[in-house]
C-alpha cells in the first residue's frame, strides 16, 4: 500500500489507529439478469451477485468479493504459512474476510504490485483494493474510498550508526522507497532523488547491504523490518511527515459496494474489531 510518517514504536502507531472518521455511501446501478446478459457478464468479468447473498452489490465473480492487495506490507498484508485467506494474512486480510462473510460472500485475494491496484479496479479485475492505501486527492480521481479505518505516518529506517536525525538530513543521502507508496510521494515532494523498488523487502535489503542510506516507509511496516534485521533503527520527523488515513478503494461510481463496505467498517470501528485486530498483529510482530 500501498503512506506518511509513523511513530517509531509500533504500539504508538496502533494507538493512533484508534482515531477514526465516519461517513456513508450512495447508490449504484442495478443490472437486470437474463440468460443472454449473464453470458455477456461472464465474458466481461462483471457478474451480478446472487440476491440471496449480497442483494444488489455487483462483483466480478458471483458470490465472491475479490480484494486486490500488495502482500508486502506487514502487519496489514503479508504471505504466511497459515493465512486468513489462502496464504495471505494481516490486518487488512482479516477485515476483508470478515466483511465478505458477513455479507454472505466469499473473500478472494489478488496479490499484485501496489502501483497496479487502482488500474486493476478500473479494469474490473478486482472489486476493491485493501492494501494500507492512503487516501489522496489524486487517487480520488480514479477511485472512490470508504471511510478511513486506520491513521498512520511515515518514518525513516536507517542503520544504527546513521547521522540522519530528521528528514532534512536525507538531502545528500541515497534514499530508497517503495513504488507507489506514500513514502515515494513524500520524498518526491521534498525534491530529493531516490530509487523506487517494487517491494519493501527489496528496499530494506539495499539498506542492510549498505547500498542506500535510508528507507522511507510506513511506521508499522518499518517496525517489522527493524525487528527482522539487526543494526537498523527508526527515525521520526513529525514536522516533515503528516499523518494519513488508510481506506478501501472501489471502482469509481460503484456506490452500492462502497455503501456496503462503509457500513461494515463503521460497525467494526464501533465494536472494537479493528482495534483488536491491530493489537493481535502488533503482538505477533513484537514477539518475533
Amino acid at each position: 500500500m500501498k503512506k506518511g510518517t509513523k511513530a517509531a514504536a509500533l504500539v504508538l502507531a496502533m494507538t493512533m489507529a484508534m482515531s477514526f472518521l465516519t461517513a456513508c455511501g450512495g447508490d449504484a446501478d442495478k443490472e437486470a439478469k437474463t440468460a443472454s446478459t449473464e453470458a455477456t457478464a461472464d465474458t466481461a468479468g462483471t457478474e451480478t451477485a446472487d440476491e440471496g447473498q449480497t442483494g444488489t452489490v455487483a462483483t466480478k465473480t458471483e458470490g465472491v468479493l475479490t480484494f486486490g492487495t500488495n502482500a508486502e506490507f506487514p502487519p496489514f498484508e503479508f504471505v504466511s504459512g497459515s493465512g486468513v485467506i489462502d496464504q495471505y494474512d494481516g490486518i487488512d486480510i482479516a477485515i476483508a474476510k470478515q466483511i465478505a462473510e458477513e455479507n454472505g460472500m466469499t473473500a478472494a485475494i489478488e496479490n499484485m504490485e501496489f502501483a497496479s491496484l487502482l488500474i486493476a479496479l478500473e479494469n474490473g479485475q478486482i472489486d476493491a483494493a485493501i492494501a494500507g492505501m492512503t487516501v489522496m486527492e489524486d487517487r480520488k480521481e480514479s477511485a472512490d474510498f470508504t471511510i478511513p479505518y486506520y491513521t498512520a505516518t511515515q518514518v525513516m529506517i536507517v542503520k544504527e550508526d546513521s547521522d540522519i536525525a530528521a528528514a532534512a538530513d536525507m538531502a545528500d543521502k541515497k534514499i530508497c522507497v517503495v513504488e507507489g507508496y506514500t513514502g515515494e510521494v513524500c520524498v518526491n515532494e521534498m525534491g530529493y532523488p531516490y530509487e523506487a523498488f517494487k517491494k519493501g523487502t527489496e528496499a530494506v535489503m539495499e539498506l542492510v547491504n549498505g547500498k542506500c542510506d535510508v528507507v522511507v516507509i510506513d511506521s508499522a511496516t518499518a517496525q517489522k523490518y527493524v525487528n527482522d534485521n539487526e543494526g537498523l533503527k527508526i527515525v521520526e520527523d513529525a514536522s516533515a511527515f503528516e499523518s494519513e488515513e488508510y481506506a478501501i478503494a472501489v471502482k469509481k461510481g460503484n456506490t452500492e459496494l462502497l455503501d456496503m463496505l462503509n457500513s461494515a467498517i463503521e460497525a467494526k470501528l464501533a465494536d472494537g474489531t479493528i482495534s483488536e485486530l491491530g493489537a493481535k498483529y502488533t503482538e505477533e510482530i513484537t514477539a518475533e
